[in-house]
């Protein structure tokens, strides 16, 4: 039923336990929850490792760069939308876990911060091409009427500039969001792909997507936890 997707598990005793996903267990559990939370984590992930980044190329080449190198740095950030997705996870997967967990030592290696920076770096080039294009979208005089009155350039851009951008800027972030929301193979082989219910983003953790892509070819045609399935793709949509 619905509530057994959301709500917590009972023990036997009566007392909660935490928000299960094992559907193929002697007594099936098909708690969203956990799978939701480690959506929201990797998705969050992503959006603050692409967003700063992202903006301040968008800032660099449409204020500061000159016409030749901006010419050649949009081409170079635009083709990171180009990687297949399973080439990044892949590198995420080999390399990039590596580096975290020598840095930072953590229990896991494949979690889902691994997994969200690289998750980031495939957003990147949509909320870059996006915030770029709001940006040299802003009248001219605007930037001029900015100086005459003694302006800086950086004074210009942050109180001009991305205030009349930052509807564009917006649209950018919230396309780049939901981009991270309905990746698969990223995450789930970054992940480390564990349903563990855990707010650490040192954790491993398991997404709707990647969840679907996971069990969909394996699972029993009509069976509940194929129905579920179908539900998570609802929820994603």
């Amino acid at each position: 039923t619905l509530s057994q997707m959301v709500l917590p598990v009972e023990s036997r005793a009566g007392r909660p336990k935490t928000f299960v996903w094992q559907p193929v267990s002697e007594v099936p559990k098909y708690s969203l929850a956990v799978l939701i939370l480690g959506t929201i984590k990797a998705t969050l992930v992503a959006i603050l490792f692409a967003t700063p980044l992202a903006i301040g190329a968008a800032i660099y080449s449409s204020e500061c760069a000159p016409p030749r190198l901006r010419e050649l740095v949009k081409p170079v950030v635009e083709m990171l939308a180009g990687i297949p997705s399973v080439v990044m996870g892949f590198l995420a997967l080999m390399v990039l876990a590596s580096v975290l967990k020598s840095l930072f030592g953590w229990r896991f290696r494949l979690n889902i911060t691994n997994a969200g920076i690289a998750l980031g770096i495939a957003v990147i080039p949509i909320i870059y091409t996006v915030a770029e294009e709001a940006l040299r979208s802003v009248p001219r005089r605007y930037r001029e009427a900015a100086q005459a009155l003694g302006a800086g350039p950086w004074a210009t851009v942050r109180r001009v500039v991305l205030p009349a951008a930052s509807p564009g800027i917006l649209a950018g972030v919230a396309l780049g969001f939901g981009r991270a929301v309905g990746e698969t193979m990223i995450v789930l082989m970054a992940s480390g792909n564990a349903a563990i219910w855990s707010l650490s983003l040192a954790d491993s953790a398991r997404t709707m997507a990647a969840t679907i892509a996971a069990e969909l070819a394996e699972v029993v045609h009509g069976s509940a936890h194929y129905h579920v399935l179908f539900v998570i793709g609802a929820l994603l949509f």
